[in-house]
């Protein structure tokens, strides 16, 4: 199977950048769970993130009941590793605490989208912070969207409040596989200096692209097809279109 590379030989690395390198997916994990140090010491890396205006709009739910994981699971995709990794957590943007802080002070909370837009952005950099950091001690992630599936369902599992926007999960725990590095454009088609290059640079980057994309799935044994083939059948029609109408109902401004 053909491992491949994520970074030219001639550029500099260091042990940081190796491990984020060194990311993929894992799907498969060993039994046991991850102690609760490691948690609190991922949790105080992911916290050193950049938090716009030290707002720190996100919180973190750890789902440990059983039945919770097992139900989640099953509304994700059915998704069994949400119940069987080592650590199932949902990322939320919380707009909750400036409600309370608001609230308290006799005041109206009142936003508009920009609150929401900066919850999910802080949310993910602290995500991303929390993710990398697990890795450092040997862990293995993987991102679960599919919680987006029935939002509503997510809330009335882990009983949110008004202002607990669940975004996606994360399952971590020690990994029982270890898959090929999914590989991506190259940065050139994502770099650029000044401007936007022209829609023909960038469908030649994508060509270029395509078949790195079909041979990685080859080498998987996975029915060959292009980036672009994927692209096009997940952005042809709308998915999970009852999201703004949950998020209004929790009382984020969209506006």
């Amino acid at each position: 199977m053909t491992d491949y590379p994520t970074h030219s030989q001639t550029e500099s690395t260091n042990p940081t950048i190796s491990t984020m390198l060194a990311h993929r997916s894992i799907r498969k994990f060993k039994p046991g769970t991850i102690p609760q140090n490691n948690i609190q010491t991922a949790m105080r890396a992911g916290q050193a993130a950049a938090t716009s205006s030290a707002v720190q709009p996100y919180c973190i739910i750890h789902v440990t009941d059983s039945a919770n994981r097992q139900a989640i699971a099953d509304l994700a995709g059915p998704q069994q590793m949400v119940h069987d990794c080592g650590a199932f957590f949902v990322i939320c943007a919380d707009l909750r605490k400036h409600m309370l802080i608001v609230e308290a002070a006799g005041e109206s909370y009142s936003t508009g989208l920009e609150a929401f837009v900066v919850g999910t952005v802080d949310a993910s950099l602290f995500a991303q912070n929390f993710t990398l950091a697990l890795e450092s001690l040997g862990y293995g992630t993987c991102y679960i969207g599919g919680i987006r599936n029935d939002l509503p369902q997510v809330n009335e599992i882990l009983n949110l409040p008004t202002g607990v926007l669940p975004l996606y999960g994360l399952c971590a725990g020690v990994p029982d596989e270890s898959p090929s590095h999914r590989p991506r454009l190259e940065p050139d088609a994502m770099l650029f200096e000044n401007a936007y290059p022209s829609d023909e640079v960038t469908m030649s980057a994508i060509k270029q692209y395509d078949e790195v994309y079909k041979q990685y799935l080859t080498d998987r044994g996975a029915k060959p097809s292009t980036w672009s083939e994927a692209i096009c059948k997940k952005f042809s029609y709308a998915t999970r279109v009852g999201l703004a109408a949950f998020y209004r109902s929790k009382g984020a401004s969209l506006d």
